[in-house]
């Protein structure tokens, strides 16, 4: 017959000290901290991999920064996902890599990259006044927008106030560089 766990409790946490070797205090459904012998405490989630008989340990968090009730609803959350039939820590990589990829498209980033490599085939002042001019102009108006959501009225719109003080050189430049690149 299975063990019973008992639920752990804040005292138990907060009483758990460090010894000789790293030991455990689990709380039930896989849910479990480690107690390292440095007196760290980290929260661990131990599950069986879906179409799998291996079993692994998902890294949560570390104690006091995640409570003990936050990591029993992360629990919740990854069983809910193994109800499912997927895998909580593939789910965990994929929107990790989502993020990033978000990331990697914002428009100031790729912009940034764009740069590095078109410095290299102007002049120097040029290139520094290419960027001012992105820098004082375009990434606050588009800056934190992804590449795939910039459409041509986006760019129009925010040349409007370069245009609107009279900086007409500016736009044209800076329309140059942004429908070129």
């Amino acid at each position: 017959m299975a063990r019973v766990t008992r639920p752990l409790t804040n005292n138990e946490i907060l009483k758990a000290k460090a010894r000789e070797k790293d030991f455990t205090l689990h709380d039930g459904d896989g849910l479990f901290l480690l107690i390292k012998t440095s007196g760290k405490k980290l929260w661990r989630f131990r599950y069986q991999r879906p179409g799998s008989s291996s079993r692994t340990n998902l890294s949560l968090g570390s104690y006091p920064a995640l409570t003990l009730a936050a990591a029993r609803q992360i629990r919740d959350q990854h069983l809910t996902t193994l109800a499912q039939g997927m895998d909580p820590q593939q789910q965990q990589e994929q929107a990790s890599e989502q993020r990033q990829i978000e990331l990697d498209s914002i428009f100031s980033t790729v912009a940034a990259n764009w740069f590095q490599l078109k410095s290299k085939s102007v002049t120097e002042d040029y290139a520094k006044d290419i960027w001012r001019s992105l820098d004082k102009d375009v990434f606050p108006a588009i800056g934190a927008i992804t590449v795939q959501e910039i459409k041509a009225r986006t760019i129009v719109e925010a040349l409007e106030p370069i245009k609107a003080r009279g900086a007409l050189e500016t736009v044209r430049r800076l329309y140059s560089v942004l429908t070129k690149s």
